[in-house]
């Protein structure tokens, strides 16, 4: 199993990132003021439905690109740019925003943060070894 998944290392991390990132726009757009008010008065529910509708269409992005064989590497490295993006706001939220944030809000976004840049060096192991792959 662990071999089938190190071969196909890229389709599953887009797969897996897909699926949780659909998941999480819809429960952001369903739960846009519940979710404001655990991550405290630095995001309004209007933030919160914005970066639900951002994380829905990614999610489905990511679905799209995880079904082609071999993946769309422009596709990939603008999944990498977007993750890249999404930790360096995060930090900048948490250095910056760091007194509008409840305890809880703090500690989701600094999880998140750590969880996304892994995936991001999951897609340019998985897209180096793709690479690597069509040469051989």
């Amino acid at each position: 199993m662990l071999d089938l998944i190190k071969r196909n290392l890229l389709k599953y991390t887009l797969l897996v990132d897909g699926i949780v990132s659909t998941i999480a726009g819809a429960a952001f757009l369903a739960f846009s003021g519940l979710v404001a008010e655990l991550l405290g008065p630095a995001f309004t529910g209007g933030i919160i439905t914005a970066l639900g509708a951002i994380l829905f269409f990614w999610g489905l992005f990511h679905l799209a690109m995880s079904t082609q064989s071999p993946a769309p590497g422009g596709g990939v490295r603008i999944a990498i740019a977007g993750d890249a993006l999404w930790v360096l706001g995060s930090i900048a939220v948490l250095v910056v925003g760091w007194n509008g944030l409840s305890a809880a809000g703090a500690a989701f976004i600094a999880v998140l943060t750590v969880a996304v840049a892994d995936i991001m060096l999951l897609k340019m192991k998985g897209l180096s070894d793709q690479r690597r792959m069509a040469l051989a």
